[in-house]
C-alpha cells in the first residue's frame, strides 16, 4: 500500500493519552549509597502522599523507597516502589515507577535545593506499573501508564496517563 493512499485499517492504531490520576509522593531525606560504577546513588524512604483522580482516591502508605542514580552526564534515572490504599482499605495498589529526570545543571541544582522550578525547564517522564486485586481498578494491571513529573521541595508530583 502506498502512503499517499491514506491510512489502512491494518496499520497500527496511534495511541492517545487519557488523564488517569495525580500521585503526590513525600519522601524522607535521601541516604547516599555513594559513587558507584554507574553513578551517584541515593535512596529515600517513601513517607506518605496522596493519589487522586476520577474514581480513585488513595493514601500513599509509609512504606517503599525512591532510588535515584545520577549519571556522569547529569541525568538521573529513578525507581520508586510504593503502596497506596483507599481510606476504607477496599482498594490497595502496589505502584512501581521508573523513569528519567534531566535538565541543565542549574535547574537540577535548584530542584535538589528544594527551590520552586518551572517544570517546563526539565524533563521528568516515566512509566508506572500497577498491581492490584481491586475489581474496579483491575484494568490497571494490564495497562500502559506513562507519567509526567514535577518536584516541589520534598514532594514529587506525577500526573499519570493511560495509553489507549
Amino acid at each position: 500500500m502506498n502512503a499517499a493512499d491514506g491510512p489502512s485499517p491494518l496499520d497500527p492504531v496511534s495511541p492517545t493519552l487519557e488523564p488517569l490520576f495525580r500521585l503526590v509522593i513525600r519522601t524522607a531525606e535521601p541516604v547516599s549509597v555513594g559513587e558507584t560504577p554507574a553513578g551517584a546513588h541515593t535512596v529515600a524512604a517513601v513517607s506518605g502522599g496522596l493519589l487522586t483522580g476520577p474514581g480513585i482516591d488513595a493514601v500513599v502508605q509509609p512504606v517503599g523507597t525512591e532510588s535515584r542514580l545520577v549519571r556522569a552526564d547529569g541525568s538521573s534515572s529513578y525507581a520508586i516502589d510504593l503502596v497506596a490504599a483507599a481510606d476504607d482499605g477496599s482498594d490497595v495498589m502496589r505502584l512501581t515507577l521508573r523513569g528519567f529526570l534531566f535538565g541543565t545543571a542549574e535547574v537540577i541544582g535548584a530542584l535538589d535545593r528544594g527551590d520552586e522550578v518551572d517544570s517546563a525547564t526539565y524533563y521528568f517522564r516515566g512509566t508506572l506499573d500497577v498491581s492490584t486485586a481491586s475489581r474496579t481498578l483491575g484494568y490497571l494491571n494490564r495497562a500502559l501508564v506513562v507519567t509526567s513529573g514535577a518536584r516541589h521541595g520534598s514532594d514529587t508530583v506525577f500526573d499519570a496517563f493511560l495509553a489507549t
